[in-house]
């Protein structure tokens, strides 16, 4: 990766209605200082690559699918992602994260079904919302991609009435099936790994911005936003604007990082939500 200024990738900060109300057994959690937070890197498509001395605006790597999209990212900020947060809140996510691990195991053998659902229901009752710490390193990513002839209305409107397709075209499922989003509704995104995984989130929505607000609830493995800014190309298309921001939420996420390449699946997956809504939208 080469470092270049922070000016060249926005960086936003998460909307307030985002943050969290405090909850009581929460701890202070801890602030971070120093120049990783306000320095940005490039993507350049894996490690171990040498970096370059120039700087570049961007990184190029292809979709694998909607051929025609732009698909691009680039990253900045710390990297990998670190756990945050105190001792007694790492340990409080772990816990989560567990549970619904073998939440996630369960429903696989099961395949679903009324019972599991009930079960995702209740459960995520439990769980806040969990954005990433103020002032503690954070890794961000900035991906883009194109609509030609779809208004950023219709791309914005296709996202909330099908989000099961959406995710679906990444190899993900919504417990409970949902088959339309709602404003601050609470999902579990299922993965079946290995190893099995109940990520949950909770959608906000700004019909008047076309933008889809999505913040990591307690116990996913990354506490983050995912920002969906469906932008006016001035061309009579659609330029999808998504800027995440996450940080490890426990000493899970350094296991994970270890046995797997949890930011690579990342990519993977947004790369597969850009082009679908591509592909879906722009050849009708």
């Amino acid at each position: 990766m080469s470092r270049i200024e922070s000016s060249r990738l926005p960086i936003p900060s998460a909307p307030a209605s985002d943050e969290p109300a405090t909850p009581t057994l929460r701890e202070p959690q801890q602030a971070a200082t120093g120049a990783e937070a306000s320095t940005l890197e490039v993507f350049r498509g894996g490690a171990g690559r040498a970096s370059s001395p120039l700087p570049v605006v961007g990184p190029r790597c292809g979709p694998r699918a909607g051929e025609g999209s732009g698909f691009d990212f680039a990253v900045g900020g710390s990297f990998p992602p670190r756990p945050t947060g105190n001792l007694r809140e790492q340990m409080r996510q772990g816990a989560f994260t567990l549970a619904q691990s073998e939440a996630a195991t369960a429903s696989l053998v099961m395949r679903g079904g009324a019972a599991v659902d009930g079960y995702a229901r209740g459960h995520l009752k439990m769980l806040e919302p969990n954005p990433p710490i103020h002032g503690a390193p954070t890794s961000l990513t900035d991906y883009t991609s194109s609509m030609p002839g779809v208004t950023p209305e219709a791309a914005f409107h296709y996202f909330v009435k099908n989000p099961g397709p959406v995710f679906a075209s990444a190899g993900i499922r919504l417990k409970p099936e949902t088959a339309t989003l709602t404003d601050r509704a609470k999902v579990f995104l299922e993965e079946k790994g290995p190893p099995p995984v109940w990520a949950p989130v909770t959608f906000r929505l700004e019909p008047e911005a076309s933008t889809v607000h999505i913040t990591t609830l307690d116990g996913h493995p990354l506490r983050g936003t995912n920002r969906f800014v469906f932008e006016d190309d001035r061309q009579g298309g659609t330029r999808l604007r998504q800027y995440s921001a996450f940080q490890g939420s426990s000493p899970a996420t350094s296991v994970g990082l270890k046995l797997m390449d949890p930011i690579e699946r990342q990519h993977d997956i947004w790369r597969s939500v850009h082009g679908h809504l591509h592909d879906t939208l722009s050849e009708r």
